[in-house]
């Protein structure tokens, strides 16, 4: 039965790298501080590394560890439309609200930030979420409510 056994260690190395050889990489990353570097794309899975030395050469190695997303995952979700300057909003999946950019009052440059903190802010503030529970048609939110009750308490 061995013989057709999985190494799913190997696959998690392929999946999750958690160090790269540091002249290999370097043209791809930017400096934060000393010695912690990332990478210049926006890839959140992957923020924070650190230089280290080894025998062989210089190294990145992450500082951060693989998130357990659909584990934890935030009952809200929140995506951004930059094309239209919207906000769509979701609970468990279902969409729930757009919003306009200019409606909240957030400048363009800053609406990635908002998706990003959006979601923790509707989680832990009932009254935020009631505001954006009043932006929905009356028809809407006693559906809403309805289908999630936690929501209007």
């Amino acid at each position: 039965m061995s013989k057709f056994s999985l190494d799913y260690s190997s696959l998690d190395t392929a999946f999750n790298k958690k160090a790269y050889r540091l002249s290999d990489v370097k043209d791809q990353l930017e400096t934060v501080a000393f010695d912690v570097v990332r990478f210049k794309d926006a890839d959140k899975s992957a923020d924070l590394w650190q230089i280290q030395s080894a025998d062989d050469g210089d190294y990145i190695v992450a500082l951060y560890q693989p998130e357990e997303e659909e584990k934890t995952a935030a009952p809200w979700h929140v995506v951004l439309n930059k094309t239209a300057g919207m906000l769509h909003v979701s609970y468990k999946g279902d969409p729930m609200v757009k919003i306009a950019a200019n409606q909240l009052g957030v400048p363009p440059s800053e609406l990635d930030q908002v998706s990003d903190y959006l979601p923790a802010k509707l989680a832990s503030n009932k009254k935020l979420v009631r505001a954006l529970l009043n932006q929905l048609p009356v028809s809407a939110k006693n559906a809403a409510l309805k289908k999630y009750p936690e929501l209007g308490q």
